[in-house]
């Protein structure tokens, strides 16, 4: 989960006040609640749904990271405090606001600072919540030198509109402007920042200097060594974040061993700051670590909280009222989210004469899929804003028979949740494809056609195989198809790499200019993260490197586009070529949607499940000849659907008449409610203490 760092003041506006930056603290408005929300590497932004471092000198400590290279920085100095008029304000036609905005952004990049300040406070004046006027007012401020102010500023831009790069960027160094070398805090604020922006690096050490400057610090002691990046720079990069975290969570383990709620409590909030969420892209075994992991988290949240600690009796159907099994579903992720989008049809489509149904939101931003989920079920609760003790509480008070978590892993408060048993049956399924570690989480609800032979031994919980993909997915009508052009795409063969950036390990950058070398026309288009710059950046640079270590330029084959909303993201399948799928994590959603739009995908499926996905729909649909063998074939069957204009049409066409067979799949459900009734009857036996220590 990506949080937003500290919180954010707006601008007063106030027309006729001395326009400087100096605020007092009584012009300063109300600070702003803290917005929550998740990224995970799969998640995309969509407007419809169901159809680098820190750094020290001989003068003092400083922050010299890789935002600080960025294009968008003009080296201006200090300014004298800017006092324009605010006659202009109230004349500017709504129409001509985005002209006023580009004017000021113009004016600043060309160093007139107090001109650029009186455009942005004319926009805010009729305007007070356009994000991009408070970031250039937040600019303005950075150029003065006021970093505080520019902070507030540009925290609050953030939280209208999270993907302004430009300002995400000088968030940071406002931050950095502010941060006292003696003062932890704002050390880990920086971290946080830095982390933020996709600075691995740069966050850990602030972290290690906030350690230094106060050892006891326990958000730093539980954030420095387990910060993972988005994107690793070799597979030795990736070797060592991994021994430093596997160390982290060990050392964390045998140390913390709370025996009252009152020395859980730092401890819980420490554990709310991250998730282990990039442990699971390293394409290793992570069951050991998830296992140490779970056990400490289990023995925070129990002394936390004592009376939610042991698990519930499970209840016999008869003689209830109701005498449906209590069915519920909880997620930080309900809402314009992917697993929405994978597992809303596990709440929509249950007989709800055998099944009643509770669905619970955790966190997140609460939009219109957020509504579809919570009108389909029987109950519906929003429990975002409530303490972590008061959800539990709830869940326990509305006496479910079984407790599903459709992911776990991609933010820390469902995790916590999670851990205490809160229902007699619990299980977790294949949104963030992992195992929990948690002994409170009995079955790992997963997909038959995905897993490969034996891989129980990579699950804590009990394996539950639903028969081919486990969901009923209902691809999203196309409604707004676009032109190359539209999009911003070269000409050539597209070649749609569409995945999160950290699925794209760095042991398989030379995949792409190998397919290159054989297809001169070959466009490798990405997207890029939509608040990570810095990571943006890494990436980029690195599958430089390896085009140009081929002989080959990278400027002509590769293609990064900015974060698309999910309409347009649908838009640019309608106009891709070939689907290439990430190795060791597959596509899932977005593979579905590539062959909704009828794209030829090319896979290579790996040992666990979270690297099979793609196959699975493949072999569903007979289409085995896209499913590669190795990493030679890989490259041979992407470079034959480059060259071949005749096979890729072939393909697709077989894409489009076959597509059916992984989509509206209502026998999987029918399956999950016999597993739902089963599992009841287990846990209705004598002596049952859950899945796992059977």
């Amino acid at each position: 989960m990506d949080h937003h760092v500290g919180l954010g003041q707006g601008v007063d506006g106030k027309k006729g006040q001395q326009a400087g930056i100096a605020w007092t603290s009584a012009d300063q408005p109300h600070p702003a609640g803290l917005e929550r929300r998740q990224d995970g590497g799969q998640a995309r932004q969509r407007e419809t749904v169901f159809h680098s471092g820190i750094r020290t000198r001989p003068d003092g400590w400083f922050p010299g990271s890789a935002w600080r290279k960025s294009a968008s920085w003009k080296s201006g100095g200090k300014y004298a405090m800017i006092r324009p008029s605010f006659g202009l304000a109230s004349e500017i036609p709504m129409a001509d606001l985005e002209t006023t905005l580009a004017n000021g952004f113009s004016f600043l990049d060309a160093g007139q600072v107090a001109q650029a300040e009186q455009c942005f406070r004319a926009v805010l004046t009729q305007a007070p919540q356009t994000p991009r006027a408070l970031t250039g007012l937040g600019l303005v401020a950075l150029r003065a030198g006021q970093g505080e102010p520019a902070q507030a500023l540009l925290e609050q831009a953030l939280r209208l509109d999270p993907r302004d790069a430009r300002a995400r960027e000088a968030l940071l160094e406002a931050v950095a402007r502010t941060v006292r070398p003696e003062d932890p805090v704002g050390l880990m604020r920086l971290g946080r920042a830095l982390a933020e922006a996709g600075d691995a690096h740069g966050a850990r050490e602030a972290y290690v200097a906030a350690l230094v400057r106060d050892p006891l610090t326990t958000e730093a002691r539980f954030l420095v060594n387990r910060q993972l990046p988005r994107v690793y720079q070799s597979a030795e990069d990736m070797a060592r974040w991994r021994a430093r975290f596997a160390t982290a969570v060990q050392g964390l383990d045998a140390a913390l061993h709370p025996q009252s709620p009152q020395e859980a409590e730092p401890l819980l909030r420490a554990l709310l700051l991250r998730s282990n969420f990039e442990l699971a892209y390293q394409g290793q075994d992570d069951r050991p670590l998830q296992e140490v992991w779970g056990r400490l988290v289990t023995r925070v949240t129990a002394a936390a909280f004592p009376d939610l600690a042991q698990r519930p009796a499970a209840r016999p159907l008869a003689g209830r009222a109701d005498p449906r099994l209590r069915i519920g579903y909880a997620s930080s992720c309900f809402s314009s989210h992917t697993i929405a989008l994978l597992f809303n049809s596990w709440i929509r489509r249950l007989d709800r004469s055998a099944f009643k149904v509770h669905v619970y939101v955790l966190g997140g931003k609460r939009d219109s899929a957020t509504e579809i989920l919570l009108n389909a079920a029987d109950v519906g609760r929003d429990l975002r804003a409530a303490p972590l003790g008061d959800d539990a509480r709830t869940l326990r008070a509305d006496e479910l028979d079984i407790l599903i978590y459709p992911d776990l892993g991609m933010d820390a408060r469902s995790f916590l949740l999670a851990s205490l048993p809160l229902a007699p049956v619990q299980g977790v399924s294949w949104g963030h494809p992992v195992t929990t570690g948690l002994p409170s989480i009995d079955w790992f609800l997963s997909s038959e056609a995905m897993e490969p032979a034996g891989a129980e031994a990579f699950y804590s919980e009990r394996l539950v195989r639903l028969p081919r993909l486990s969901i009923a997915y209902t691809p999203t009508p196309v409604d707004n198809e676009k032109s190359r052009a539209a999009l911003g795409l070269p000409s050539g063969v597209l070649y749609l790499c569409v995945q999160a950036l950290q699925k794209y390990l760095p042991a398989y950058d030379g995949l792409f200019p190998a397919i290159a070398r054989h297809v001169p026309e070959a466009r490798f288009v990405f997207i890029e993260h939509g608040t990570m710059s810095v990571a943006n950046r890494l990436f980029r640079e690195r599958l430089e490197r390896a085009f140009r270590a081929a002989g080959l330029d990278p400027a002509a084959h590769l293609v990064f586009l900015p974060w698309l909303d999910w309409r347009d993201y649908l838009a640019l399948n309608g106009a891709g070529d070939v689907f290439l799928d990430s190795v060791e994590w597959s596509g899932g959603n977005t593979t579905l949607e590539a062959l909704s739009r009828g794209v030829p995908p090319v896979t290579l499926p790996r040992g666990f499940m979270r690297g099979r996905h793609t196959a699975a729909m493949l072999s569903l649909m007979g289409l085995n000849e896209l499913i590669a063998r190795d990493l030679d074939d890989y490259v041979r069957i992407a470079v034959r659907l480059g060259q071949d204009s005749s096979w890729r049409r072939q393909m697709r066409e077989a894409v489009v008449a076959r597509r059916a067979h992984v989509f509206e799949d209502n026998g999987a459900v029918r399956a999950l409610e016999d597993f739902y009734r089963q599992a009841h009857a287990l846990s209705l036996a004598p002596g049952w203490g859950g899945a796992s220590r059977h």
